[in-house]
């Protein structure tokens, strides 16, 4: 049941970053999307790039501060997602009113996981 109650509040965020999205014009400069429904693609294409254990493990730990990130988490932040996907999920985050009175912590733990698991995660394997 708790982690039913877990994916539910993932849904929820990110349905309410999405709201956030449409209402907001003021997107970043670094990385302009031609039109809301674009960026929003671009943030559900990132998102499914982690299994939904990751994603829960990641939003518990930027988010709320709570929970740790797993060296498997790890990798796929880094090999999977990659570190643009990551910091404009982060963005569409602190774009959400809800979360207007955090976004220094969020951005400070976004960085702070990104960073740790850049150290911790294994290398893909090269191809041959």
């Amino acid at each position: 049941m708790a982690g039913f109650n877990n994916i539910l509040l993932l849904m929820m965020v990110f349905l309410v970053t999405c709201s956030g999205l449409l209402v907001s014009s003021a997107l970043s400069s670094e990385y302009p999307p031609k039109s809301s429904a674009d960026w929003i693609q671009h943030l559900e294409k990132c998102g499914s790039r982690l299994t939904p254990k990751c994603r829960e493990e990641l939003s518990g730990f930027i988010v709320f501060g709570k929970g740790t990130v797993t060296e498997e988490c790890c990798d796929q932040l880094v090999n999977n997602l990659g570190q643009r996907c990551h910091f404009d999920l982060m963005k569409s985050l602190v774009l959400n009113p809800n979360f207007k009175s955090t976004i220094s912590e969020i951005f400070e733990r976004g960085e702070q996981i990104w960073e740790k698991c850049a150290l911790v995660a294994k290398s893909p394997s090269p191809s041959s």
